[in-house]
């Protein structure tokens, strides 16, 4: 065993363990007792099928009892009844006569019965009894090796001394007392009793010694430690044949001639017992039985060694060898595997119960099941466990690699948004610029440059958002954002937008719409029209002469509410052998096309995404030289268009009509955005429009301006320092409840694009989205939709000379009861002038940005750096004569620190909160002045 364990690895502990659980239960009672179900079973299952030869019971019943009383009177009788029958028995042919009645007293005919087993012939075997049970068996006080162990009692309760055929000479006796076990039935019986140093013989053993012949030696009967035998007595279905006591009383008494008597004696050991006044039901393995004939059944197994086979070391060594070797298998294997396992397992109880049933049928020995059963279960159970057990590691181990590709996702994810917003950013300038520029005066060459600096940036627009997209799409997050919208509105829009260039290459551009379509339909309006975009931009693209036709139907194989949009051209075609990978990203149908039509090959595969998300597909079809046709199929349920949210900008509306309106009534705008540069084109853009265009340059001072609720309308950017847009909007709506104020509209201007951005936004309070870079139309679109038409300023005549360059705002006034008290703090610098705008400048950085921070640190469950912020903030504040900010620092300071969980009070945090924006707003107004 050591060398097996010793090659089996990390997994030598499995089938240790498992031999130990099986050798300690096998070395104890328990086995015994938790085995008890099966051992019956296998006793059962090696009964003999027949009666037993050669014995006979007469029972006196309650019948018997009945039908002899008007003859012998009542119970109990006088003993020279007993010596009646049994002389009457022997003259029938018995073998011998077996009293199984307790013949403690002096009665009347003891004499009779006396004589009668003095008399020669078949022998005469009474009954004894053994009081009060000593569990140990007594042992030969002789050092006699021949001598067996024996069931000690206190004392014998013996047949009267009348009965004995002689003074000092008593009959023939077997003892008919057994102990039972603990569960009331009999599987064993000691051969030997022992009590107050005389020996005597169980009753089966007392009849056996009785008939055996003089000089015979005791047969080897399989005994075991405490001399006990386990008789194979017989199922309940072939009985011990039974007499009636009557008849026999009847053919004594001459009643009735001894001629039908003769034949069922002759040859047979009569048992005498009774069932009805001495004899009670004894529980073996079959059932109830009646003693008298288990005590005849029990004479017969030890006549013909009809006995079961104690358990030999060997057999129980065999069977917890079997029970090992699945655990021996899994150790070996060196890795658990629950499908093996259960497999090797199941051998492993199909090769014990064969080896169990073979030792008890074919050497009627059963064994005790409970301890190799123990060990079995013990393997698979530690084999399930170490299975589990690799099981957990191997999810640690892979949820440890899907946290680490779920941050790095993250961080791509994190990394495109920024590049995402940081691109658009520099677009939005460039485009804007371009487009003011296209309004001023130019000569043709100049006009041909800013048409290639817009192309251009468009293309690079475009290319952008097609690279976010698919970034979006192979990390799974392109998300649909399904409401109503008008299906006509979409398609003329993406027609109108692909018009000019379509015209520019001199191409027919059509539209065709089935007579029974549907207008308002539910799906992703933005995410249709970028699919369908991409396909008349391709063909558009791909084809020099002819026309590009756009057909809309239904498509009912499709499913109920699926439509098919096709958009046909005349242009190069595809090639056969590129159709299964022109939907692949990067990839088109010739690489000289990129060469010589540009573009990446992301719009065919984005196009695919999208359908599959959808819920449809998109197919092509196509010749060299005679053009394609790409099929985009979705379904697209019909719906009623009352109560649409709002109106997605598919194509850039025409700006709004301003002439003839009133001067001086322009609206009061203000513009919530921290890029100079974009300040300078949204200024460019509105100013001429509006009466006032205030600007904020951080969430707080964004905050704290809108509050006043003097401005008309609010351009509102996402990303701030201080305060994020849609906080500052959600804080905004939540002090216009609290006050009673009125709706001031609120307009996100974000590089944030996508359905999910719009959701965001109108999750947060505001009233529409718009996303970088935005044109001047898109502006005055939203202006003209939250402002009153009449209040609109008509654009100026375009001026001779080119804008001013791009300077900051002229800083809004500040307001009354400044939060700073700057001659205190320049008092506490000893009046250094220098320093105190260092300290100004540090402050601004810092308590501009300390909400962030402080939201960061809570988020990542850190006190110590929330208090250090808070400590930090005091300081600072008291630093530039912010008093009352600093105040407010120290009560949450002072509370955070008697916290336990060092976590600040909603109250105290909310004051602070409160103490803040106008210290922010008093800051950036000294900075921009």
């Amino acid at each position: 065993m050591t060398w097996l364990l010793a090659r089996c690895g990390p997994l030598a502990w499995l089938p240790l363990a498992a031999s130990v659980v099986g050798l300690s239960l096998a070395l104890t009672p328990l086995n015994g007792l938790l085995s008890r179900p099966l051992t019956d079973w296998q006793q059962r299952l090696v009964s003999p099928t027949q009666a037993p030869a050669g014995v006979l019971v007469v029972d006196i019943d309650d019948a018997a009892l009945d039908e002899l009383r008007p003859l012998l009177g009542s119970w109990p009788y006088a003993r020279d009844v007993y010596a009646l029958v049994a002389e009457q028995l022997r003259e029938a042919g018995a073998r011998a006569v077996v009293l199984d009645l307790l013949l403690t007293e002096t009665r009347a005919g003891d004499a009779a019965l006396a004589r009668a087993i003095a008399r020669p012939g078949a022998p005469l075997v009474l009954a004894a009894a053994g009081l009060q049970p000593l569990h140990a068996p007594a042992l030969a006080t002789r050092p006699l090796a021949s001598v067996p162990p024996a069931q000690a009692w206190r004392a014998f309760v013996l047949p009267a001394a009348s009965v004995w055929p002689a003074t000092g000479q008593p009959p023939a006796l077997g003892v008919v007392t057994t102990p039972l076990d603990d569960d009331g039935c009999l599987r064993r019986l000691p051969l030997w009793h022992v009590a107050g140093g005389q020996r005597l013989p169980t009753q089966a053993l007392a009849v056996w010694q009785a008939l055996a012949p003089a000089g015979a030696g005791r047969p080897p009967w399989p005994v075991d430690a405490a001399g006990q035998v386990a008789p194979a007595w017989a199922v309940p279905t072939a009985p011990v044949p039974v007499l009636g006591f009557a008849q026999v009383v009847k053919v004594a008494l001459g009643q009735q001639p001894a001629a039908g008597l003769v034949p069922a004696v002759r040859g047979q050991v009569v048992f005498i017992g009774s069932s009805a006044l001495h004899a009670e039901p004894v529980m073996t393995v079959h059932g109830q039985a009646q003693g008298t004939a288990v005590l005849a059944q029990t004479y017969a197994a030890l006549r013909d060694g009809a006995l079961l086979h104690p358990g030999a070391a060997w057999a129980h060594a065999l069977l917890l060898a079997l029970a090992w070797l699945p655990a021996l298998a899994t150790a070996r294997r060196g890795r658990a595997d629950a499908r093996a396992d259960a497999v090797a397992a199941g051998l492993g109880l199909v090769a014990l119960l064969a080896a169990g049933l073979a030792l008890a049928w074919g050497l009627r020995m059963p064994l005790p099941w409970a301890a190799p059963l123990a060990t079995l279960a013990t393997g698979l159970l530690l084999a399930v466990l170490a299975h589990q057990r690799w099981l957990s590691q191997t999810h640690q181990r892979l949820a440890d690699e899907r946290a680490q590709a779920a941050a790095a996702n993250q961080a791509k994810t994190d990394f495109l948004a920024n590049v995402s917003h940081e691109i658009r950013t520099p677009m939005n300038a460039l485009l804007g610029v371009a487009e003011l520029l296209a309004e001023t005066p130019l000569n043709a060459v100049q006009q041909r440059h800013v048409q290639v600096f817009r192309e251009a940036g468009q293309t690079l627009q475009g290319l952008i958002n097609d690279l976010l997209d698919i970034s979006k799409i192979e990390a799974g997050h392109l998300a649909l954002d399904d409401a109503p919208f008008s299906l006509q509105a979409l398609l003329h829009s993406q027609l109108a937008l692909h018009q000019p260039r379509a015209l520019q290459k001199g191409l027919q551009l059509s539209l065709r719409l089935a007579p029974d379509l549907p207008d308002g339909v539910q799906g992703d309006a933005q995410r249709l029209a970028q699919a369908l975009g991409n396909l008349v931009a391709n063909a558009i693209k791909f084809t020099a002469s002819g026309q590009v036709v756009v057909v809309v139907r239904r498509a009912p194989e499709a499913g109920p509410h699926a439509l098919r949009l096709e958009v046909s051209d005349t242009g190069l075609g595809i090639a056969p052998s590129k159709l299964a990978t022109i939907f692949d990203p990067f990839v088109q149908a010739d690489g000289s096309v990129t060469r010589h039509h540009g573009g990446t090959g992301l719009g065919l595969s984005i196009t695919r995404s999208i359908a599959q998300l959808m819920g449809g597909e998109v197919t092509v079809r196509s010749q060299p030289a005679l053009g394609s046709v790409f099929s985009l199929t979705v379904p697209l349920p019909a719906v009623a268009l009352s109560g649409l949210p709002w109106p997605l900008p598919l194509a850039a509306p025409a700006p709004p009509a301003v002439d003839g309106l009133p001067a001086g009534a322009g609206p009061r705008v203000l513009l919530a955005e921290d890029n100079q540069i974009n300040v300078y084109v949204f200024q460019a853009m509105l100013a001429p429009h509006c009466a006032v265009l205030d600007v904020a340059s951080n969430g707080p001072m964004a905050l704290e301006m809108a509050s006043r609720h003097v401005h008309d309308l609010v351009f509102m950017d996402w990303q701030m320092p201080g305060m994020d847009g849609l906080s500052v909007t959600r804080a905004l709506r939540q002090h216009e409840a609290a006050h009673g104020l009125p709706r001031l509209p609120v307009v996100a201007l974000t590089a944030n694009a996508y359905g999910v951005d719009q959701a965001q936004s109108s999750q947060a309070g505001c009233d529409d989205h718009i996303a970088k870079p935005a044109s001047k139309a898109t502006l005055l679109a939203a202006l003209d939709r939250f402002v009153p038409r009449g209040r609109l300023l008509p654009a100026p005549p375009a001026p001779s000379a080119p804008p001013a360059p791009c300077v900051a705002p002229a800083p809004v006034a500040a307001p009354a009861g400044s939060p700073l008290d700057t001659q205190a703090a320049l008092a506490r610098l000893g009046h250094d002038a220098a320093l105190l705008q260092r300290v100004f400048d540090h402050a601004a950085v810092f308590i501009v940005r300390w909400p962030q921070a402080l939201a960061t640190a809570q988020a990542q469950a850190d006190p110590g750096q929330a208090l250090r912020l808070v400590h930090d903030l005091r300081s600072i504040a008291a630093s530039i004569g912010a008093d009352a900010l600093s105040a407010a620092a120290a009560q949450l300071e002072a509370q955070m620190r008697a916290a336990a969980d060092g976590q600040p009070e909603p109250a105290a945090l909310a004051a602070l909160q409160r103490c803040i924006g106008p210290v922010v707003v008093a800051l950036s107004q000294r900075q921009a002045g």
